[in-house]
């Protein structure tokens, strides 16, 4: 918390996009309610599809002006435009309470647009100027709270802007409200310290185009230059795709399928805040302050899932009385109601851990000079996604219905699921098993502070179960390659699973000659590429808890491929169900429901500084059931 109550640098940003983003659902959230409640009708056009318009209205500005934004964000200083945007707001909102006394929709609507260039300009200096601002093992913390903060902030909005219109004189309360959060932002950005002019030290000047269509073209070209970048481009405009759909469905799910009034309008929209906000916390926690990938294509089922809960969770509601209006009393009344809320805050939690990432993955990997403009040319492709939302939100509540439209962004979902997992596999299978061994197991990780962070290493550890993978892939903060025997490589439905983890298959000579060549080939191949090799030189698990003498192939890789090594001894699994102590694996009850694992890491050891009589003697003597047991040849 330290960070955006007491970091000079950084609060004033958080609180400047906080209150931006709370003014903008304040007056969003009161205007979409004032539609659906009071039937507004513009030009023809009922409340079922204004609600979507309105949302594609605020977007579209993005589409238009963001490539400019993107220009002027890595041309000037980034604290200065960012003040002359929130004294913007100031005039815009000034407009609003015009339109509000006037009773005037399509005016609003108007101010809409202008709500959303203001949004269009600060977007590409908020995710720019971040890098600037916290040093770079804070990057996804820093983003974290971004997101978190943007979702309370939303939430307050969204709570204020439904519980105001529902006053007689909504119109004075709201407009005082609009007014007096944008000038508390326009104070509070001009705290804001100034930043480095990306180029400015090397003298070079970034051309700004006005023009708007060329530089959009541009910079889209940019966001597609890198297919790293613009997947996760795509990646991050697919969560405002489903955002966006669903922020549109949920004021009429909540009046035509459950029956709800404005309250429980109201209290959808903040179930969702919330747990986004909720999300964007775990997603820091699960990073352990590192980007985190791994994530994104866990979250993407989960977000299916309950995207499906709550079609369903509808369709099970029935028809609905269409003059039915209940209060939050009546509605918690409905056996339905708590399922719902409950999908719904699943949904957004999932949502928090698949945004984060890639958002922090994006300034991470992007060099500074281009960040501005590649967050502009992100946000076109947002603005594009989120329009083509509001489109297909409107079709499908004409054609099938606001229930079958949830379950259909579910089966999207869970389509988009398959290539994000097939990006990010090894990155993905390596966040499950970090999850199973805390689940499962109480580990203590004694060392690791020098782990390597990049490039390629061999890790040396001991075989006491089936699942010292698992711990060892829950421990270490980097993908591992392990090298695994052959027969259990080559089971039914082996290689499909475990190609996916890069797993190595190996034989002695006597085995297959062919499968042990191909092996050292493809250990050469992964390390030449900056992988972790995964070993465990005894050659198979113990059967009797004596640890084997190991095996010299670690000696034979280590002559062709100069990497160091670390060894790691895993203490505690030696009893486990997954061990052979007591019979068969998993075929014994289990002693204790969270045994206690150490994992010892030893800092890296130069390839030619590497003697395998001393590792086995650094592992053996940090566990326990080692002490008396000489190593068996």
């Amino acid at each position: 918390m330290e960070l955006i109550f007491k970091d000079r640098k950084f609060w004033p940003l958080f609180w400047t996009q906080f209150l931006g983003a709370l003014n903008d659902n304040f007056f969003k959230n009161a205007l979409v309610m004032l539609i659906t409640y009071k039937s507004v009708r513009i030009f023809s056009l009922d409340s079922q599809l204004l609600v979507p318009l309105a949302g594609g209205i605020f977007i579209f500005p993005f589409f238009i002006f963001s490539a400019t934004a993107g220009q002027m964000a890595d041309k000037y200083q980034k604290a200065t435009l960012i003040k002359g945007i929130k004294l913007a707001e100031i005039v815009i909102m000034g407009m609003a309470t015009v339109c509000l006394y006037l009773d005037n929709y399509a005016l609003l609507m108007v101010v809409l647009f202008l709500m959303g260039t203001q949004s269009a300009f600060f977007g590409p200096l908020k995710y720019g100027i971040i890098p600037s601002l916290v040093e770079e093992e804070k990057l996804v913390l820093g983003n974290a709270f971004v997101s978190a903060g943007t979702f309370i902030a939303i939430l307050i909005g969204t709570l204020l802007g439904g519980s105001i219109t529902e006053l007689e004189e909504y119109v004075g309360v709201l407009s005082l409200g609009l007014l007096f959060f944008a000038a508390l932002g326009a104070l509070v950005s001009f705290r804001l310290v100034k930043v480095p002019i990306p180029g400015q030290e090397e003298g070079v000047s970034l051309n700004v185009d006005y023009t708007f269509l060329k530089p959009t073209w541009r910079i889209l070209l940019l966001t597609m230059k890198d297919k790293i970048v613009f997947r996760t481009v795509l990646g991050i405009s697919w969560y405002w795709f489903l955002g966006a759909a669903t922020l549109s469905l949920l004021p009429l799910c909540a009046k035509m399928s459950l029956g709800g009034g404005p309250q429980v309008a109201t209290l959808f929209l903040a179930i969702f805040t919330i747990g986004m906000g909720f999300g964007a916390y775990l997603t820091d926690k699960l990073s352990e302050k590192k980007v985190e990938l791994g994530l994104v294509p866990i979250s993407a089922l989960g977000m299916s899932f309950f995207l499906l809960a709550i079609g369903v969770v509808g369709q099970f509601n029935g028809a609905i009385d269409s003059v039915q209006s209940l209060n939050l009393g009546q509605f918690f009344l409905n056996p339905y109601s708590v399922p719902a809320c409950l999908s719904l805050f699943g949904m957004a939690t999932f949502g928090g851990g698949y945004i984060v990432p890639q958002m922090s993955f994006l300034q991470h990997y992007v060099k500074q000079s281009e960040l501005a403009q590649t967050v502009a040319g992100n946000n076109i492709w947002n603005a594009l996604f989120m329009v083509i939302a509001s489109l297909l939100i409107m079709i499908l509540t004409k054609s099938i219905g606001i229930n079958y439209a949830f379950i259909v962004l579910a089966a999207l979902n869970f389509l988009h699921s398959f290539p994000l997992y097939s990006i990010n596999s090894e990155k993905t299978l390596r966040i499950w098993m970090r999850l199973l061994s805390k689940v499962f197991y109480k580990v203590e990780v004694e060392g690791g502070e020098d782990f390597p962070e990049e490039g390629p290493v061999i890790i040396v550890s001991n075989h006491v179960s089936f699942v010292d993978w698992v711990i060892l892939m829950g421990t270490i903060k980097r993908p591992i390659h392990f090298v695994i025997d052959w027969k259990y490589y080559f089971a039914p439905t082996g290689p499909f699973w475990f190609r996916q983890a890069g797993l190595v298959p190996i034989a002695t000579r006597k085995e297959s000659e062919e499968v042990l060549e191909k092996a050292f080939k493809l250990i050469e191949e992964d390390l030449s590429h900056g992988s972790v090799l995964g070993l465990f030189p005894e050659g198979w698990i113990t059967r009797d808890g004596k640890m084997r003498k190991f095996q010299p192939g670690i000696l034979k890789i280590l002559s062709v491929n100069k990497v160091p090594v670390v060894n790691i001894s895993l203490n505690g699994l030696w009893g486990s169900i997954w061990s052979f102590k007591g019979g068969r694996i998993f075929f014994k009850i289990p002693k204790k429901m969270r045994r206690r694992v150490k994992v010892s890491i030893s800092s890296p050891i130069r390839s030619e500084d590497f003697d395998i009589k001393k590792a086995e003697e650094w592992i053996a003597q940090r566990v326990d059931h080692y002490e008396s047991i000489p190593i068996k040849n």
